[in-house]
């Protein structure tokens, strides 16, 4: 990796491994720089909720939906980025 991180930081640069990019593009539905904001997004959440890095990402219990979910006309987010 590159120059240590720094809070001040406000721009950085980053190889992505094949994995990453995959998950970056599907977060952001083809748009890698969309990806990453709905991924600080849904750590955002998480982090909200009382998850921090040191603890197993199993403290999150991400529900699995389904058609018959009662959730279903309520969305996680009201405002989701299309």
């Amino acid at each position: 990796m590159g120059r240590p991180s720094n809070p001040q930081t406000r721009y950085f640069q980053r190889t992505l491994s094949d994995p990453q990019r995959m998950i970056l593009l599907a977060a952001g539905k083809g748009n890698l720089c969309r990806g990453f904001e709905n991924v600080l997004d849904l750590y955002s959440e998480a982090h909200n909720k009382g998850f921090r890095p040191d603890m197993p990402l199993s403290f999150l219990s991400i529900g699995r939906g389904t058609t018959n979910s009662p959730n279903l006309e309520k969305p996680v987010r009201d405002d989701i980025r299309e």
